[in-house]
């Protein structure tokens, strides 16, 4: 894992699918632990880029490799995490961890970005936000 001043950095995606009935048009993905709402994300391992931990954390983490950077190859960085915005079709799948076995997360589901903002880390805001943005053309 790449460190800066003994701190971990890391990098995520603000995963989205379409919902027509919403008025964002969009859903996002929550990881959930203990009824916390989480993004895909993780450490950046030695010689790894941020966007290059986010694909393999996404995928580790939610089983999803089919992602789609309509919006480009953005990001935006908030403290130590990276984050990027992409969409899918994929369900999540939840499984242990490859590398040390542990199930990281209790489920998946699709949810609002009110609904996720209200029950998710205070510092994975800023980018859930930014990735709404985003995905409304107001960035």
């Amino acid at each position: 894992m790449v460190q800066q001043n003994n701190i971990p950095l890391g990098a995520g995606i603000i995963l989205l699918r379409d919902a027509p009935d919403e008025e964002s048009g969009f859903e996002i993905l929550s990881l959930v632990i203990n009824e916390e709402y989480d993004i895909p994300k993780g450490g950046i391992d030695p010689g790894e880029t941020a966007f290059e931990a986010a694909v393999r954390e996404t995928h580790e983490e939610a089983g999803i490799s089919d992602l789609d950077f309509r919006w480009g190859m953005c990001s935006f960085e908030y403290g130590q995490l990276t984050f990027f915005v992409a969409t899918t079709t994929q369900e999540p799948v939840i499984s242990a961890n490859p590398h040390t076995g542990i199930v990281e997360h209790d489920y998946a589901l699709w949810t609002t970005r009110d609904n996720f903002i209200n029950k998710t880390k205070k510092y994975l805001i800023p980018g859930v936000i930014w990735g709404y943005k985003i995905s409304q053309g107001k960035l």
